[in-house]
């Protein structure tokens, strides 16, 4: 296989566009407000006592907002259910459905239906999780299933 001058320029100015061509990413520095994490203390549900019916009864979550930075006072929050497992790292977040979203996290509540539709089990190892400015989960508590 014989290559010419010809060719081997060609490649070389191909490659050259495709280099030229190549996107270079700036590396910004993050300024002091963007690296505040704010992670709410969860007030409501609070522990063991708590049992909730799967079905149509609204419930809440309750978190603190007295410490909220400044970068975090337009944050909208999610609510994620989950569980947790002795032995398990895992909070097995129900990440395709959440409880509930789009709220202000300056509100310090959300309102929701733990909606018979998913099919919960009753376990007493429930969390909440919410999502906004950081992830923060809630004591554990208890959901039962929906009844038949």
């Amino acid at each position: 296989m014989k290559f010419s001058t010809a060719s081997i320029s060609l490649l070389l100015l191909s490659l050259s566009q495709l280099v030229s061509a190549s996107p270079i990413q700036l590396v910004s520095r993050a300024t002091d407000s963007e690296l505040d994490v704010w992670s709410p203390t969860i007030t409501y549900p609070d522990g063991e006592y708590v049992v909730w019916q799967a079905g149509t009864t609204v419930y809440n979550v309750t978190w603190e907002t007295d410490n909220i930075p400044e970068s975090a006072q337009n944050n909208t929050g999610i609510i994620m259910l989950g569980y947790l497992e002795d032995g398990d790292d895992s909070e097995h977040l129900d990440w395709r459905y959440p409880l509930a979203s789009g709220f202000q996290l300056t509100d310090g509540v959300a309102y929701f239906t733990v909606d018979s539709s998913r099919n919960l089990t009753t376990r007493d190892d429930y969390v909440l999780c919410l999502l906004g400015d950081s992830g923060n989960i809630s004591k554990e508590f208890t959901i039962q299933a929906a009844q038949a």
